[in-house]
């Protein structure tokens, strides 16, 4: 062998070893070394779904995801109870987008046994634990704050603690809303309807206690308001009373003030039906803000619906010993005149979606929601004080109506006939709580 030969061979190893040794340099680079720009760029492309996968990777991604990621108000989830028995932690995401359910386990973790929502607002759920303390909690981000307890004194005299844990903790919130995001404000507020007379309280960040509303009613049978539903919107709380009138709180002053009042209507639309139909029919009512108008919606529920879908009385049920659940059958929806402070009945909501139950009721543009049907009311079960009635139904009133064609369909087929805890709409949120 020559000597150029030799030394083309020596040259090359050495080129080789030399490359060998530059290769640990970039073996230690990860993915988690990625700029948070760069991170941040990336991630506002992806969808909810993706960025939540790409929470997972570590805890840099993570933290960059829920900096960069505000809440998706262009989209709401189902949560669901998990679908394995006697595991109280785990809830399962129903995306109507990819009409694919998501699970999340442990949750619920720390909450105990039987959490229970009564409310969603902004990404936040309000949850009370086995021992009836309220907590704000984000399920995505993982984030919890602790709120006060219920003071003893909101309770009725003749109410012990027992009791009141064993049989009211899961009816006596009819409704949680928040005045605000914890995750961009620092002056949250939550304001809740409570008790048997559905009073108002609310309970400010830093606050020890809650603080009751008593407004005084003008009815001589009445004492005091009660309420049926509640909205927040630019630091203003929208309040509807059981006598369908409507009020407007102001919160950012130390103490709220009632700012406007709207009077009962004089006139709304009568179901349509005979009378045996109309007699077995129960109402709810709830408030929407959508971009441009306050609604008032009206949900009709059939006290007891047979298989057929007929809504029949307590006798029917009875007599041929057919298991009927209430079911609802009819809205009707109604804008609000401020000019005239008058309800004026809507006959189509054009591209919204709204959402109700016993999340704040939210009106979304179906432009950005696919799988989303237009002019449609999409609808939980909120009937919580019948939950316990019946082992064999119970949160199942779920569906969507359609103002057009005024059918009702489903959107979520589960294979339970009781949707125990019941599900709640939810608009994910990824971002960090501020300090």
């Amino acid at each position: 062998m020559g000597e150029g030969s030799k030394r083309r061979r020596i040259s090359s190893t050495k080129e080789k070893a030399g490359k060998a040794e530059t290769k640990p340099k970039y073996s230690s680079w990860s993915w988690s070394d990625l700029p948070d720009q760069l991170l941040g760029l990336i991630l506002g492309k992806l969808s909810l779904v993706d960025i939540i996968h790409c929470c997972a990777v570590c805890s840099s991604w993570r933290s960059t995801a829920q900096f960069h990621c505000t809440q998706s108000t262009s989209t709401a989830w189902l949560m669901l109870p998990g679908d394995e028995k006697d595991d109280s932690t785990t809830r399962c995401f129903f995306n109507l987008a990819e009409n694919k359910v998501y699970k999340m386990k442990n949750a619920f973790e720390g909450f105990g046994e039987d959490a229970w929502c009564v409310g969603s607002s902004h990404g936040w759920l309000v949850i009370l634990d086995d021992e009836a303390i309220p907590h704000l909690f984000n399920p995505f981000s993982r984030f919890r704050i602790q709120l006060p307890s219920i003071p003893n004194e909101f309770l009725s005299p003749n109410i012990d603690r027992d009791y009141f844990l064993r049989y009211l903790r899961k009816i006596f919130i009819a409704k949680a809303v928040l005045l605000a995001d914890p995750s961009r404000s620092n002056n949250f507020v939550v304001v809740i309807i409570c008790g048997s007379l559905s009073r108002l309280a609310f309970c400010k960040k830093g606050d020890t206690t809650w603080t009751e509303l008593a407004v005084r009613s003008l009815n001589t049978y009445q004492q005091y308001v009660e309420y049926s539903d509640i909205i927040c919107h630019d630091n203003q709380v929208y309040v509807l009373s059981s006598d369908v009138s409507v009020e407007v709180w102001d919160f950012r002053s130390a103490f709220p003030t009632k700012i406007m009042s709207i009077d009962k209507p004089s006139t709304l639309q009568k179901v349509v039906g005979n009378s045996f139909f109309i007699h077995n029919l129960s109402p709810k009512f709830y408030l929407v803000k959508t971009s441009t108008d306050l609604l008032f919606i009206k949900r009709f529920i059939g006290d007891f619906v047979n298989a057929e879908g007929l809504v029949v009385d307590e006798d029917y049920v009875l007599y041929n010993s057919e298991i009927c659940p209430y079911r609802t059958k009819l809205f009707y929806v109604y804008r609000l005149n401020f000019r005239q402070k008058t309800w004026e009945q809507v006959e189509s909501l054009n591209d919204q979606v709204v959402f109700l139950g016993g999340n704040q009721s939210i009106s979304l543009s179906s432009h950005d929601l696919l799988g989303c049907i237009p002019d449609s009311v999409y609808f939980t079960d909120d009937r919580w004080d019948e939950m316990d009635v019946d082992d064999s139904y119970g949160g199942h009133d779920i569906g969507f109506f359609n103002l057009d064609d005024q059918s009702i369909k489903p959107y979520y087929r589960s294979n339970l006939a009781r949707i125990d805890p019941p599900p709640f709409w939810i608009t994910p949120n990824l971002s960090m709580v501020k300090d």
